[in-house]
């Protein structure tokens, strides 16, 4: 069990325990996170590359490392599920509840270069039917975090539409979220590029957007930070193959003038001998 001090640091500063901790060796890594609650394991953990969280929960026992998979965003959760071996992948999700299972296969479906590989199904949606009061309770007690719009669902999960927080704000709260929404300006595709919406003109005005799969069922949202993140990253991708295929061209160039200097001196030497014979 956890110090009352340790346990102080490792809630108040998350992410510098999350960078100590993916440096340690696998003794120290069991035993710390076998002393730490799993709530307090995950709010450190999703702070680490998923790359280290493939490693710490490689090293986990099954049931540990399920339960705190579960409780990290799910962004985070298939990036770091995607670096791990695929026996255990599987043995993490029969360990896991079977909706929690069922959402992260789902993600893992879609790859990395779709929509659907980076929507945030956990997002906070409300219904058709909702009280405008209802709906900015359900707000302040989850700490909404995905931005000013929120989407509106019916019966089906289908997108009904969005409605933004300051027109709640400013309603009664026995109006109905029906007659404050309105429709979506923009609603993205799971099965499209990520690179179709990195210019997309609604991030001016929006901070996230609204993600249907092929059957219109809503699968989520899909963050403005995100997006630019993804195209950060593929940029510097490109900045260093570019790079290496420059570099690979000027030592094959290197090599072949070298082969050709040997060439046109042998040939040399062959002519200097016949014109002596």
């Amino acid at each position: 069990m956890l110090d009352t001090l340790t346990k102080g640091y490792l809630t108040l500063h998350p992410a510098a325990a999350a960078r100590t901790l993916a440096h340690l060796d696998v003794r120290d890594l069991k035993a710390v996170f076998h002393a730490m609650p799993r709530p307090l394991a995950a709010s450190v953990i999703e702070h680490m590359t998923p790359g280290s969280i493939a490693r710490c929960l490689g090293h986990l026992q099954t049931r540990a490392a399920a339960e705190i998979l579960v409780r990290i965003p799910s962004l985070t959760a298939v990036a770091a599920l995607r670096l791990m071996n695929a026996d255990l992948v599987k043995v993490l999700f029969s360990a896991m509840p079977r909706p929690a299972a069922a959402r992260l296969r789902l993600r893992l479906r879609y790859p990395e270069t779709l929509i659907g590989s980076f929507v945030d199904a956990e997002a906070l949606t409300l219904s058709v039917d909702q009280r405008v009061g209802d709906a900015l309770r359900l707000v302040r007690r989850t700490g909404q975090r995905g931005g000013h719009t929120l989407c509106v669902l019916d019966e089906h999960r289908r997108l009904a539409g969005v409605v933004d927080l300051c027109d709640l704000l400013g309603e009664r709260d026995r109006s109905r979220i029906q007659r404050v929404m309105h429709p979506a300006p923009v609603v993205l595709n799971a099965r499209a590029a990520l690179q179709t919406v990195t210019n997309h003109p609604a991030w001016l005005t929006h901070d996230s957007l609204p993600v249907v799969n092929r059957e219109g069922l809503f699968q989520g949202v899909l963050a403005r930070s995100r997006v630019m993140t993804e195209e950060q990253q593929l940029l510097t991708e490109v900045a260093e193959h570019n790079e290496l295929t420059t570099t690979r061209a000027a030592l094959a160039d290197i090599f072949w003038l070298g082969v050709a200097s040997l060439f046109t001196a042998n040939s040399d030497v062959a002519k200097q001998r016949r014109m002596e014979d």
